[in-house]
């Protein structure tokens, strides 16, 4: 079934927070979403990290990439929502948002 919102996170040695944004995701009610990582090959616990959730993440790799708009591109290559968001690795989502953000785009389709 085809994910109505992919998430793609952005990281870059930023394992000291990435953990709590990927917890962030997947403690959301809503359930109707993807999530990816793109990871511009830290040399931190990230990978670590990363690999704990690999089976809750539907895509995600570990490679130099050429900055942060690179990482995000290349994550929205691989996903397959009708809408695309992003999250940098040190940000968090608000318990509901995906579902808030859902609710408002089907109460306003021409947006």
């Amino acid at each position: 079934m085809q994910p109505l919102v992919s998430i793609v996170i952005a990281n870059y040695n930023y394992g000291r927070f990435l953990e709590e944004a990927i917890q962030s995701v997947l403690s959301q009610s809503c359930n109707d979403y993807e999530l990816i990582i793109v990871d511009g090959g830290s040399t931190d616990n990230s990978v670590e990290i990363i690999k704990k959730y690999e089976d809750k993440i539907a895509w995600w790799v570990s490679e130099k990439d050429k900055g942060q708009s690179d990482a995000f591109n290349k994550g929205f290559t691989h996903a397959n929502g009708k809408y695309l968001t992003w999250l940098n690795a040190d940000d968090i989502l608000y318990q509901g948002a995906i579902k808030a953000i859902i609710t408002a785009l089907k109460k306003n389709p021409n947006c």
